[in-house]
């Protein structure tokens, strides 16, 4: 329920979050972003406090999370290609993903541990400092003067020059369409599949999950950390290929009925989706008009983040209807499969280097 709490809201609002990110001073931006998830988690602090917090004020408070999110994705995204050169952007996504790929990974002990020493007080008093710190350490952000001129036209204008733009980069246009059917064929059925796999394919319980999420980090931390050290030239080749390999592996988890041979596929299937998020990442960048870089990065956090739980209402509802989760594990492999073979064909994207 707080999931889509918060999922709502920012899908609603990406686009505007894109658009105010290409007016305004992305810096900025990010520091308000930062600075209002410390109120939050201060209120939040405050219910626990005086033991108060009820499912509605979670609820409320998940919303504005999600408020909140549909601002600063567009701005960080759209930063980083004016932070950094452009034969710079693989490797600086890589080590923004490395980061966010230390948390499934250390997260759950790391939080339990907290939990027991610190309470739940202590643990939301900790991350309102983490979170005071960050938006402190963004004010040093430098960034260029060209970056934060003035807009003379309408916000409307805006919006209405952002979607031609869009629609006549045929590119832009290809990434998009793959980044949305990756998140519908792949995230829901694989977020929803894997605890009832564990529970009921493999018999395991939470140690077993446990396991499997933890695999997912690891693959994908490993997955940053190999384009990290590396510079992809083909960066549209190895995307494709990442994406076919992806496919297979994804629609392979579905007929194993072994806990450890699926951890172990799990890893391999962090690892490339890396492969495929970075230079999907790095390639919209890298041929996005500066001025542009907020609005198109608000249409893939809304194909990709924003529309994830589409992907898992889709889910619900076929398992509601009677469809076995390895069935439709495997059918959204092929699906995966099939899109990144036609893709092949797609010049644009198959030719692509930096």
């Amino acid at each position: 329920m707080l999931f889509l709490e918060a999922s709502i809201p920012r899908l609603l609002l990406l686009m505007v979050g894109g658009l105010i990110a290409d007016r305004f001073n992305k810096r900025t931006i990010l520091f308000l972003s930062d600075s209002s998830r410390a109120i939050l988690i201060a209120v939040l602090l405050g219910f626990v406090w005086f033991d108060a917090a009820g499912v509605v004020h979670l609820i409320v408070l998940a919303a504005l999370f999600g408020i909140s999110d549909a601002f600063s994705y567009p701005a960080l995204n759209s930063l980083t290609p004016i932070l950094l050169h452009d034969d710079q952007l693989q490797r600086g996504n890589s080590f923004i993903q490395m980061t966010s790929q230390v948390s499934p990974i250390l997260g759950p002990a790391l939080g339990g541990s907290m939990i027991a020493i610190l309470g739940f007080s202590g643990v939301f008093s900790l991350a309102l400092v983490m979170l005071l710190l960050s938006s402190i350490a963004v004010l040093f952000i430098r960034v260029p003067d060209r970056e934060v001129a003035a807009k003379k036209v309408s916000p409307w204008q805006d919006l209405k020059e952002g979607f031609h733009y869009a629609r006549k980069n045929e590119l832009i246009i290809s990434i998009v369409f793959l980044a949305l059917f990756l998140n519908l064929f792949f995230t829901g059925p694989y977020s929803m599949g894997m605890p009832i796999m564990v529970k009921d394919v493999f018999a395991g319980d939470a140690a077993g999950l446990a396991l499997v999420e933890a695999s997912m980090g690891v693959g994908s931390l490993l997955g940053a950390v190999a384009l990290a050290a590396i510079t992809i030239r083909k960066t549209g080749a190895v995307m494709l290929t990442g994406l076919v390999l992806l496919g297979v592996l994804y629609m392979l988890t579905g007929f194993f009925v072994h806990l450890v041979v699926t951890a172990v596929f799990v890893a391999l299937l962090g690892f490339f989706m890396q492969v495929v998020n970075i230079p999907i990442l790095t390639i919209l960048q890298q041929t996005t008009d500066k001025k542009m870089l907020g609005r198109m990065m608000s249409f893939l956090m809304t194909v990709s983040t924003g529309l994830v739980p589409v992907s898992y209402v889709l889910t619900s509802f076929l398992l509601a209807a009677g469809a076995r989760i390895q069935m439709i594990i495997i059918v959204g492999g092929v699906v995966v499969t099939l899109l990144a073979l036609g893709s092949l064909r797609n010049k644009r994207i198959l030719g692509y280097q930096q």
